[in-house]
């Protein structure tokens, strides 16, 4: 079995050594128990052999941190050694030695999937305790990235299924009430079809932005109108609730930010909240979007219940509520959006109650 990542309550170091030279493998022992790094167990459990076989029933049976892997042995020379053990050894940081000073077998290795390249001539003590530590560490954090991946791909997929296809179900049979219904009965099935086409457009966008995630870590922007996206935005939140009352104060003139067009959701989220968590008999709202030369401020307000001194930093946390919502994933994906648009987002209070909700973004 792999090795898992390396635990800092270990006793030692399980080290899987494949060197067929036996005066090299003495040399790197020696090392390994006279260096010493943070965070790296002074013991070590070391396990040596002389042939990429041995080295692949090693790692197939037994658990290591690390491996220091030779690319000079009887069955293969250079990097195709490392082809040929890294598909069976993917969970465990592997440290490529080599008898060559060579850069692009160093470069080559490393695209390969080794966390290191070391040419003998080069070690030491301290040297190679410390690429060890490295090695390990950039190996953890790769194993956390892919699990992440995976986590995105799978609500990828079901927001691609369950969400969506519920959403179309609800959607078709809202226009056959519409369609059958008059009056308010109808306005009211047409609030559904409209509510229905709006998620079943921001399931499409969160859908496109998990893949960009999870295939570079990384969200596009660019110019968004957002005088255009919260006129649409109060608009439609606007069928929430006949009682209450979104009143927008705008530029004159469109004002543009750098985001995506996951902007609408943001603003949505907090207009949402403002009016369903709202324990006031007539909800009132406020959007007011200040331009300035390098940034644009939008203030929602409300006349809600607020929200305590003590919950005004956490609340933009996981899991995190406000004391009146029951889930806190709103306000997270409102935070994790504006961060991801180098913007910022706060609360405070509002006067003469309520509160307010600050977003500033970056002017283009």
């Amino acid at each position: 079995m792999s090795g898992e990542a390396l635990s800092e309550s270990r006793d030692a170091l399980a080290v899987l050594l494949v060197e067929d030279n036996s005066g090299d493998a003495t040399l790197v022992e020696h090392h390994l128990r006279r260096g010493s790094f943070p965070g790296v167990p002074d013991e070590q459990a070391i396990t040596h052999v002389e042939s990429l076989d041995a080295a692949l029933d090693a790692v197939t049976s037994s658990t290591f941190d690390l491996v220091l892997l030779d690319l000079g042995l009887p069955e293969s020379t250079g990097v195709e050694t490392l082809e040929q053990f890294l598909p069976e050894a993917s969970d465990v940081p592997v440290v490529v030695l080599t008898g060559l000073d060579n850069k692009e077998t160093a470069v080559r290795a490393i695209q390969q999937g080794a966390q290191d390249y070391l040419p003998k001539g080069d070690l030491g003590p301290d040297v190679l305790m410390r690429s060890m530590r490295y090695a390990i560490e950039r190996h953890k954090q790769e194993r956390a990235l892919r699990e992440q991946t995976e986590q995105l791909q799978f609500f990828n997929s079901i927001l691609r299924h369950d969400v969506g296809n519920g959403m179309e179900v609800i959607r078709h049979n809202a226009q056959l009430l519409d369609e059958d219904l008059s009056g308010p009965a109808a306005d009211r099935a047409a609030t559904i079809r409209s509510w229905s086409d709006d998620i079943i457009d921001l399931t499409e966008k969160i859908r496109r932005m998990l893949e960009a995630v999870a295939r570079d870590g990384e969200v596009e922007l660019a110019p968004v109108d957002l005088t255009a996206v919260v006129r649409d935005r109060t608009e439609h939140v606007g069928t929430m609730d006949e009682a209450a009352t979104i009143e927008t104060s705008l530029p004159d003139d469109p004002v543009h930010v750098l985001a995506n067009d996951m902007l609408g959701a943001v603003i949505g989220n907090l207009l949402s909240n403002a009016i369903e968590h709202n324990d006031s008999a007539e909800p009132r709202v406020t959007v007011d979007v200040t331009a300035g030369e390098e940034t644009v401020t939008v203030a929602i307000a409300d006349n809600g219940p607020g929200i305590p001194d003590s919950a005004k930093e956490s609340i933009f946390g996981w899991g995190e509520t406000d004391g009146s919502s029951e889930g806190g994933f709103g306000l997270y994906f409102v935070a994790t959006m504006v961060d991801s648009y180098g913007g910022t987002v706060e609360v405070r209070d509002n006067d003469p109650e309520g509160a307010v909700f600050h977003i500033t973004l970056p002017a283009v």
